[in-house]
């Protein structure tokens, strides 16, 4: 199995982007087909990897890990490192490849990366199911239930948020989050 971090391979300080615009790599786009299965969940996603993911990597705030089997991109972890936030925004282990450890390993390596314990991150409560084992491993504490984050009728469940975070400021930091079976 290969695992590599897209913000250390494909991190270039020369490359400019062109008219203020961001191009969009080889593997950052096959990474953001990866993850588009979660679109129904998260609306916007397209968007959100375009100009917040991309950005972020070509600044380190921001990185992104595939798991690679035989050549096939199976995993998929993107976390965010900023002076005031720590978060795991998103994990996608492909559905021929679930129950094999891959998630876990993804979420190992993120934590190394954000260098935190217990880092902010949300997963809609219907797919909490597929997480609570993991969750329950790395001792994520569940903080907030938000009702309409990203769909009206859907709840979304914050973890590990500090205390004095409100509602509020998680509305204005929406972060994607974890899907591992189709949709």
């Amino acid at each position: 199995m290969k695992v590599s971090s897209m913000s250390r391979m494909y991190f270039d300080r020369n490359s400019k982007p062109k008219d203020s615009e961001i191009m969009m790599r080889p593997l950052e786009a096959e990474a953001l087909s990866f993850l588009l299965p979660l679109s129904t969940d998260y609306p916007g996603i397209e968007q959100w990897f375009s100009t917040k993911v991309v950005p972020g990597l070509r600044d380190e705030s921001r990185t992104l890990l595939r798991v690679e089997r035989q050549g096939e991109l199976v995993g998929l972890g993107i976390a965010k490192k900023e002076h005031n936030e720590r978060k795991i925004c998103t994990v996608r282990v492909a559905p021929s490849h679930v129950g094999r450890g891959i998630g876990v390993r993804i979420f190992d390596s993120l934590l190394k990366w954000l260098d935190e314990d217990r880092p902010l991150l949300t997963v809609n409560d219907n797919k909490l199911p597929m997480f609570e084992r993991i969750f329950d491993y790395y001792g994520f504490n569940l903080t907030s239930h938000i009702k309409g984050l990203y769909l009206p009728s859907s709840v979304e469940l914050g973890f590990n948020e500090c205390k004095s975070k409100n509602k509020n400021q998680i509305l204005r930091n929406k972060s994607f989050f974890v899907q591992t079976a189709d949709g």
